[in-house]
């Protein structure tokens, strides 16, 4: 089990390492990836999910690969079991080393706060790893978290509802129709430079970046009313400016 204890010292060694390097007042993310790059899925695209969205965004239509895309989708309570769901992701193989991420929600139209993901290809991987991960985040941090499988991403089931509608079931199939869309797109779409894609997001420790992303973690906990992170800072912190979340921050009690 993850305690608080290793989170506050992860959390104060990274601080003071960040302090030492003197780029503690970089740019922070909001995003903690680990596992492999997304341009290496099954099947991807060459022009990975930035071509995926930008094919939504213009035309409406998700695009045919994005039917066989699965999210586990895990949902911490509070900014602590946010940073221990980043160092499970750090620290336990996954069966297919699937990119999974951990995210502070920032879209003012996107209920909920705090978010993680294990990204699956098909919905056999998705079914295995939802139960891979419901086992590791009840071991590991806590039974109460929810954890559940979706299909792609957000922004396509809030045009289309059937296409990952909630309890489990995916009935919505590929319009052939959208193929032809999907083709004269791509004449338009450039792929992204070899040199920008990422093959693996792993690393062998953590790194100063994911230390400014912990402080920006702490800092929006502040702004939504988490507490929790005062177990962890110790200090209050300076809140996350220009955020505002759909629903208010509702304190756990386990």
């Amino acid at each position: 089990m993850i305690t608080d204890e290793q989170v506050k010292r992860l959390y104060q060694l990274g601080q003071q390492k960040l302090a030492a390097s003197g780029h503690s007042d970089a740019p922070l993310n909001s995003q903690f990836y680990r596992g492999i790059g997304p341009h290496f899925w099954k099947g991807q695209h060459p022009g990975g999910c930035e071509r995926h969205m930008t094919i939504f965004n213009r035309h409406h239509v998700i695009p045919r690969y994005c039917f066989g895309c699965y999210k586990v989708y895990i949902e911490p309570r509070t900014v602590i079991e946010l940073l221990k769901l980043m160092m499970l992701f750090h620290s336990i193989p996954f069966p297919q080393d699937n990119t999974r991420k951990c995210i502070v929600e920032l879209r003012e139209n996107v209920s909920g706060a705090y978010k993680g993901f294990v990204y699956c290809t098909g919905i056999d991987e998705g079914r295995e790893v939802e139960q891979f991960t419901r086992t590791a985040v009840s071991n590991e941090i806590s039974d109460k978290i929810p954890v559940s499988l979706k299909r792609g991403c957000t922004e396509y089931a809030m045009a289309w509802p059937e296409y990952s509608p909630p309890g489990g079931e995916f009935p919505m199939q590929y319009p052939e129709a959208w193929q032809a869309i999907e083709t004269l797109a791509d004449k338009a779409f450039e792929p992204p430079p070899e040199s920008s894609i990422i093959r693996t997001h792993n690393q062998p420790a953590y790194t100063l970046a994911d230390a400014r992303l912990m402080f920006a973690w702490l800092s929006y906990a502040a702004m939504i009313g988490d507490p929790s992170y005062l177990r962890i800072s110790d200090v209050a912190l300076p809140t996350t400016s220009n955020v505002t979340r759909p629903e208010p921050f509702r304190p756990v009690e386990d």
